[in-house]
């Protein structure tokens, strides 16, 4: 698989998309995917896709720009509740990366 590319996103680009951040750094690496992260507030996500052109954009809030990358809810990462179906649809997402 080639690296892929990962935005999480939260209302500040702080707090909660840091949790998000290492909890799909985890997922990643446990599945041996090759990725970068970036991190980034909700309202600067029509920009960022536009330079890192991400793979796939993993939020804790939601996210009003128009966007053709898919949008994944990071919500489990800080819940701890729903974990394995957010690990089924990152990796469902990514398989195609190649």
């Amino acid at each position: 698989m080639a690296k892929v590319r990962i935005m999480c996103v939260c209302g500040t680009g702080i707090a909660t998309s840091t949790v998000a951040h290492d909890g799909i750094e985890k997922i990643c690496k446990k599945n041996g995917i090759d990725f970068d992260i970036i991190q980034c507030k909700a309202l600067e996500v029509a920009s960022q896709v536009g330079t890192f052109k991400p793979d796939i954009i993993i939020s804790t809030t939601p996210i009003s720009a128009k966007t053709s990358v898919p949008i994944v809810s990071g919500i489990p990462l800080l819940t701890g509740v729903g974990i394995e179906k957010l690990e089924q649809d990152v990796l469902e997402v990514l398989k195609d990366k190649k």
